[in-house]
């Protein structure tokens, strides 16, 4: 807006008749001369241009960090060394602190002994599988194979003999000392062969169970390995874990650890990240609906600067709180990392906005009946105009019609006007002040160091005399 730069409150340019002093005309004819001068309002006007004005929401907030931490590690006992403390600056990876391991070591130790216990059980069951197809198996076969063909042969011979003397012996041939003798052959040529084959068969039968055998003592140690790499790779986990890193970048805001001490605490350490930084607010329904994910919002931290910061909504809570109200967060960088954790903030979402209109002081605007209007300053003449209104913050408001650039508004004094008034832009501030005590009632003068005039042709209020 141009503002004309002198200040103006009404007043009423009374122009008194000269005071008789012996100059031959009467007071009726000084008072005649008075009414003749036309009363002049003194105003203050500003010349219109387009420009832009917002409708904004103020809502307060704290400063969080991004994220934020507890860094803890998985095992219990003594601090072994510290390596930061509170407010120190750490890189994702920085080694916080570490515990004591030396319980750890030593246990390990002893699975590796374990270990290589395991692996010559292995050792050993793999050559016992490998015995049970070896030549000296082979050669067992063999022999059994040998004489169960050997008893066979003997036994059917045998058998052969008994048959054919068994008919010979029933003829009388031979006699019973004979036959006897031929059957107890037979008999024993049937129980070697007997023998014979079930020492085949078992045998046959021993390498499928040795190699069973062998198998199962195999995969026993073999399992009795993997418990030992289990526990090895338990005790490896452990000495990591003892040493406790920073997941991420940012600054220490808690350590409640101590190099020596025995570990008694779940939070040892804090890291908070504040290369970037959000303020959660809770927003009204009135603007609930006037702002999405991802809209730009000024946001000034009095702490920091006088300089708004830019923003960035990043989430919006659709369901309202236990207060009736909407939790918004908003995300800020913070590269120079000014803005700390817990500094408050002011956040200004816009609801609406207009650009390269006319906008003018609310004040300006005069509300009756239903109808809405300003004075505007025209040739010396107050000039009513009929307006339509936009935007109002409560401070300025927005012209949509009636106005247009480069007309001169009455922005102080209207309130006394009527439409065709001469009035003129005042022309200090003394002036004004007079006349903002003349509008008020606290005086009757038009100024401290003159009396007020003894007639005029308008009253002090600045309402023009009927």
């Amino acid at each position: 807006m141009k503002r004309k730069i002198i200040p103006s409150i009404l007043i009423s340019a009374i122009l008194a008749a000269s005071v008789l002093s012996g100059c031959g005309k009467s007071a009726d004819a000084g008072a005649g001369s008075a009414q003749e001068q036309q009363a002049i309002t003194y105003v203050q006007v500003m010349n219109t241009s387009n420009e832009t004005i917002k409708s904004e929401y103020l809502y307060n907030g704290t400063i969080q960090p991004i994220t934020e931490l507890v860094v803890s590690g998985t095992i219990q006992g003594k601090v072994a060394s510290v390596n930061y403390d509170v407010g120190d600056y750490v890189k994702a990876g920085d080694v916080l602190y570490t515990m004591d391991t030396s319980d750890i070591v030593n246990s390990k130790r002893v699975a590796e002994a374990s270990l290589a216990s395991a692996e010559a059980s292995i050792k050993t069951a793999q050559t016992n599988l490998e015995l049970v197809n070896g030549a000296s198996m082979q050669t067992q076969i063999e022999s059994a194979k040998a004489s169960l063909s050997n008893a066979e042969i003997a036994y059917n011979t045998a058998k052969t003999n008994y048959d054919n003397n068994k008919i010979l012996f029933e003829s009388g041939i031979i006699s019973q000392t004979e036959m006897d003798n031929i059957s107890d052959a037979y008999s024993r040529a049937e129980v070697a062969y007997n023998q014979a084959k079930e020492s085949y068969d078992l045998v046959m039968k021993m390498p499928d169970e040795n190699r069973r055998k062998a198998e199962d003592a195999l995969n026993s140690a073999k399992a009795a390995r993997e418990s030992v790499v289990a526990q090895i790779n338990s005790y490896n986990k452990s000495l990591n874990d003892a040493v406790v890193t920073s997941p991420i970048a940012g600054f220490v805001t808690a350590c409640n650890v101590k190099a020596g001490t025995v570990l008694a605490t779940n939070e040892p350490f804090k890291v908070v990240d504040t290369s970037k930084v959000t303020i959660n607010v809770s927003v009204s329904e009135d603007i609930i609906n006037s702002i999405a994910v991802g809209d730009s919002v000024s946001v000034n931290v009095p702490s920091v600067s006088n300089l708004a910061k830019l923003g960035t909504i990043s989430t919006v809570n659709p369901a309202a709180n236990a207060g009736g109200t909407y939790d918004v967060k908003i995300e800020m960088d913070n590269a120079d990392a000014k803005l700390k954790s817990g500094m408050f903030g002011e956040v200004n979402f816009v609801k609406d906005r207009s650009d390269k209109t006319i906008v003018i002081p609310v004040n300006a605007v005069i509300t009756k009946g239903g109808e809405k209007y300003v004075f505007v300053m025209k040739d010396g003449k107050a000039v009513k105009t009929t307006v339509q209104t936009g935007i109002d913050n409560g401070t300025n408001i927005e012209i949509k019609s009636g106005l247009t650039e480069n007309m001169d508004v009455v922005v102080k004094g209207q309130t006394y006007l009527e439409d065709g008034d001469s009035i003129a832009v005042a022309e200090n501030t003394y002036d004004a002040e007079s006349n903002e005590a003349l509008l008020n009632g606290e005086s009757q003068n038009a100024s401290s160091s003159e009396p007020a005039p003894e007639s005029s042709g308008a009253s002090s209020s600045g309402e023009k005399e009927e």
